[in-house]
Formats: structure tokens, sequence, C-alpha cells
């Protein structure tokens, strides 16, 4: 188990020698292709009047698996048919048909085309404007619904037609501000709060500006949601050494490309400030298949895989930079990394590899925001069994999505999503019931299986150090936490623990341990006994204090220690079923380690954050936190 919490002059613990058995938490991209980066929050985003209510079905229909006119058909719907309304998502609603005597109760997709929906609903497909489609934005994610945040901001761009006639347009650029749109609401992002511009609005000069904006709105430890679709540019520049990724504006070359080194520079003032930063593009980097790209960029590509229709979305990449050679790459990675941004609190996930081509959908969107969406809201499965779901797992399931989209393509094979920074960054927390509906047992994945049943399986806990490290990658790497203990070898039986905190700014103050049995995790402080948490900048904070104490209690082998130091207190009281005494214990199953993670990355509702002018600068309606870790070996 490891080490064991003793209480001293507490009246009905006194002199009691205790030991809290506990088990592990687990809680668990602006210039060429998709990029993606720290938001970690739940939520279920504004419906439509319609959703969750009884529509009609205008015309004999078929409800499918998936959205794909090439999925399997679960069932057909007669005209007049009633569904309810689950979402409506790129041309597609996702509808549930209840039970009857005949037949079992179906959920899948059906043509949004089919329905009678609401006025404003059913258009939510042709949306021109992503503030027209910010309040008529559809979703049933099995998610817990939580309110929006005024300390979540977005920006979301996008060109679906250029100033230039010779620029291949994208149609499906106006669904991806849809897409963006229920991402951002899924994030607690307050309609308030999210900027769009479009076409003849994303000029160079106005992203830019749109960017310095966002700055200056930005509040330290608030989270923001960038997303683009349009066409990307590859070319070679001296000065850099290489080749470098760039967006392509509304106009073009008149006010200039945005490349990644540029990028970088308007963003770091951002992320200086942010807990964390999500930004999603999607286009391509480079054309890859330089040979046939002039005879595709003026018509889409039909898929048999499905009706809709796909456009390559890349511009005038120079020959010498579209060819898979190996050359240095400026990538936004890279760029941020030389302006002191820590790789920790921004991720890259790129639409494709630089010598390959994304691919835009005419009628539902670019195939990395779509897929990308559907696997953050919805599909993407929990495949460690940490009780969260990742940005790699949501990755995962994208690309799975991405390869069956384009299986049948004669001209192209699927693009890759490519993932670096933080890849263990959590984008939300599902509930309980979403993540059994999802839970899989993979043969990638390094998870062991225990038999419940007639021959059922679950994915195994992960182990307290596990739960931890899924922990400690949710942290704000510019808040600097130290964690220092007076030993870290305790002999069984004899020694005890004491250690140091200090933090670089005010906070407050949670401590976790897994234990030494590889299985066990606890909550030790605040505890009952001792509920007093908040540290100054620069304060050290000695820990245990006298009416509690941490001994070594075996069995030998090596614990560790999780000090975190939240802008703003948490709320406790989802983990109040789970008490030893006065610590909280018992984390160690999905439940334990969704509740854990979802409470720890959201600050207790204040009061004064709901009004954006109250928020403003106020520390207590951060999100964000620092933390520090140590091992401490135990020994016979």
């Amino acid at each position: 188990m490891g080490i064991h919490a003793q209480t001293r002059y507490n009246t009905e613990l006194k002199g009691q020698f205790m030991r809290s058995k506990m088990q592990s938490l687990g809680c668990g991209a602006l210039a060429a292709a998709l990029l993606c980066a720290g938001f970690a929050m739940p939520a279920v985003a504004q419906s439509p009047s319609a959703v969750g209510k009884s529509v009609n079905i205008t015309r004999a229909s078929e409800i499918r698996a998936d959205k794909l006119g090439s999925a399997q058909v679960l069932g057909t719907l007669a005209p007049g048919a009633a569904v309810r309304l689950l979402s409506v998502e790129g041309g597609w609603a996702w509808v549930e048909v209840a039970a009857s005597k005949t037949s079992p109760k179906l959920i899948g997709w059906v043509r949004a085309n089919a329905i009678d929906l609401d006025a404003g609903v059913s258009k939510v497909s042709a949306m021109d404007t992503g503030r027209q489609a910010a309040g008529n934005t559809a979703l049933t994610l099995g998610v817990r619904s939580l309110p929006a945040r005024n300390t979540r901001h977005a920006l979301i761009i996008g060109i679906s037609r250029y100033e230039d006639p010779a620029t291949p347009p994208l149609p499906g650029a106006r669904i991806d501000r849809e897409s963006a749109t229920q991402m951002a609401q899924a994030m607690q992002v307050p309609l308030d709060n999210i900027r769009y511009l479009q076409d003849e609005e994303a000029t160079g000069e106005k992203i830019r500006g749109a960017l310095r904006d966002l700055t200056n709105k930005v509040q330290e430890g608030d989270r923001v949601f960038i997303h683009y679709s349009g066409h990307g540019t590859r070319y070679n520049d001296a000065a850099a050494g290489g080749c470098v990724e760039a967006l392509l504006p509304y106009d073009g070359e008149k006010s200039g490309m945005l490349t990644n080194r540029e990028m970088a520079d308007l963003l770091k003032t951002i992320t200086n400030k942010t807990d964390k930063l999500f930004v999603m593009y999607d286009a391509c980097h480079s054309g890859g298949l330089v040979q046939s790209a002039s005879a595709v960029r003026t018509r889409g590509i039909t898929n048999k895989n499905d009706e809709g229709t796909l456009r390559p979305k890349f511009s005038s990449i120079s020959e010498e930079c579209g060819r898979p050679v190996n050359m240095k790459t400026r990538n936004l990675l890279v760029e941020t990394a030389t302006k002191g941004v820590m790789p920790q609190d921004i991720i890259h996930i790129s639409a494709s590899r630089d010598n390959e081509i994304s691919f835009d959908d005419e009628i539902k969107g670019g195939l990395a925001t779509q897929f990308m969406r559907d696997c953050m809201l919805r599909d993407a499965k929990d495949l460690d069994g940490s009780g969260a779901v990742s940005i790699d797992e949501i990755k995962q399931c994208a690309q799975e999505k991405i390869d069956k989209r384009m299986a049948n393509d004669v001209n192209f094979k699927p693009h890759h999503l490519m993932l670096s920074g933080n890849a263990g960054f959590v984008p939300a927390w599902f509930s309980q019931a979403s993540l059994a509906a999802n839970a899989v047992a993979a043969s990638s994945v390094a998870v062991g299986a225990v038999a419940h049943g007639a021959g059922s399986a679950a994915v195994a806990s992960l182990t307290g150090q596990q739960a931890l490290e899924q922990m400690y990658d949710q942290r704000n790497a510019k808040h600097r936490v130290q964690l220092s203990v007076s030993k870290d070898k305790l002999k069984i039986g004899q020694d005890k623990v004491q250690f140091a905190v200090r933090s670089d700014r005010a906070g407050y103050v949670y401590v976790a341990l897994a234990g030494s049995d590889n299985e066990s995790l606890v909550l030790l402080f605040p505890n009952d006994l001792d509920k007093t948490n908040a540290i100054e900048a620069g304060q050290t904070l000695q820990l245990p204090r006298p009416n509690w104490t941490l001994s070594a209690g075996g069995p030998a082998g090596v614990n560790h220690l999780m000090v975190v130091v939240a802008d703003a207190p948490r709320d406790l009281s989802a983990l109040a079923q789970r008490k030893d005494g006065p610590f909280v214990t018992s984390l160690n199953d999905a439940k334990g380690r969704n509740n854990l993670g979802a409470l720890l990355t959201s600050a207790k509702t204040d009061p004064a954050c709901a009004k954006a002018a109250s928020a403003k600068g106020n520390p207590l309606c951060s999100d964000a936190y620092g933390a520090a870790m140590v091992a401490l070996e135990e020994f016979k």
C-alpha cells in the first residue's frame, strides 16, 4: 500500500494509526495543417429548440450507422415517422427512433433535409456565418452539462472563397465554422466570447488584428480556442534555412501570408497569459502529389465511399517544398518553442504529413475538422481506462474515420493526422455513462484486462504512478511549483514523511499520493483535519501539520507524491463518498479518476465569474494549476 496516514490531537481519531488503502487516479497546432492545443473542459453546447424533441420525417429515409452514404443501414423510416433529434452536423441529423412492438430502439444518422426541423435549425448546415450558426448548433454529447465560463475565448476563421478567382474555393469551410462553434461551446466558451472572421473578413491584416485584440482581452489563467479553415501553403525561405508553412488569407499575398514564425510571435503574448491554448488549423502544408495537383485544384474529387466531393486544401506551393525531401521545416511547434512557449501548454495536430494533401468535403467540411469534432464530442474511446479521453485517443479515433472515408478513393490515400506536444492532454472530461459506452480493450493499447461474469472484460486500472502522471500532464507549465522532501528513502515502520511546497504565485494546495503497491491513491490534503490549504506567492508551506502525519507502512517499493497549486479553490464535494477517516481514498476506477480530474481542472464556481467585468483578471475565475511530483522509496 505505501505511506500510512496518522492523525493526532483529534478526539475521535487521537492515537489511531490510520492506514488508507488507496486506489489510483488517471485523468488522464497555426500554419499548415490542423493544430490543436490545450483546452480541458467538459460541457454540452447550447442546443436549438428542436434538439431533444420529437420531429417528423418528411420523406422515406434510411437511418445509417455513420454519416456516410455507404454506411450500414440500420433501418428505414416512413414519411411522417416521429424521431427524437439528438444533433445536426454537416447535412446529417443524429436521431433516436423509439422501440416498438416490432422493432428495437435505433440511434443513427439520416439526411437533415429529410426532417421537418424548427425554423433556423433546418438551415444549420447551410449557415453563411458562424455568428448565425452559433445560436443553432446542436449537440447531445452524453457528457456533463456545465455552464459557459467568461474565462473562455474563441477565434474562428473560415475562408471558403478567395479574392483571387484563381484560388480554388473551399465550400466546406463554412461547415467547419459550425463544427468549430460546436467544439467551442462544448468547452464552455460563451457565445459572446466567440469572434468570427469569414471570407473577406479574413484578410491577413484582419487576422493579425483579431489576434492582437484577443491578446488584450485574455487574462491570466484564461483558456483560448482558435480555429482556422482554409488553404495552407509551403515555400522555401532562405532566411529560415528551409521550407516554411503559412496560412493563405483571403487577400492572398496582398497583406502578406501568415508564416509559422509570425504566428508564433502573435501567439506568444497569448500563451504567456493563458492556462491552455487550443488551436485547430485545417489546411495543407504541402502538395506532395505535384504532378496531379494542377488537375484537381479547380474541381472536386468524387469518392465512391460517399456522395460528397473532396477538394485539396493547398495553394501555390513551390515544387521544391512540395516534394518530400530532407529539408529543414519550421513548423509552429518549433517556432513557439524558440519563443519560450512550453510544449506542455500547446499541443499540435497537423491534418497531414508535410508531403500529403488534406481534404475539404464541400458538404460536410474538412475531414480533419469534422472527424476531430465527432471524436472529441462523442466517438472517441477511453482506450487506456484512465477515466478520461486524451488528445491522442481523439486523434486515433479521427484517423480511423479519415481512413474509412477515403478507403475507396481511386486517386488518393488517406492523409495522416500528426500529433506533437502534450499527447496526454485531456480536452474534455467525459461522464461515467459515456465512458462505459465507449471503453474498449484494444490490442494496440498496453493495458491488461480482468474477467467479469461470463467472459466479459474490462480495461484494467492504471497504476497510481500512471494516474498521477496523467494529472501532472494537465498542469500549466508556466506556474512554477517546487516540492522538496526531508527524505526520499524511508524505512518501513520507522520513518515519517515531511515535505515543503513553494509556489511562484498565490493559490490553493492539493496533495495526492500513489502507493508503493502500484494500485492505491489517496487525496491527502486538504482533509477533514486540515482544511487550510491557501499559499502565498513565495511562501514555503510545510506539510503535514502537527495534527496528522505520514508514515512509511510498506510494502517495499516506490510511492509517488504530487502537489498541485491551483489558482482558485476546487470543490471536493464530488469525492465525499470516498472517505477513509479524514482522507479521500479509493480513486482507482473510472468514476473516481473522472471526478478527481474534472474537479482539479475546474475552479469552484464563484459568483463573480458569472460576469465578464468581474471575472477579468480575477484569479478565482482561473482553472489553471501548477504541479510537482517526487518519488519516495520504501524499504524494509
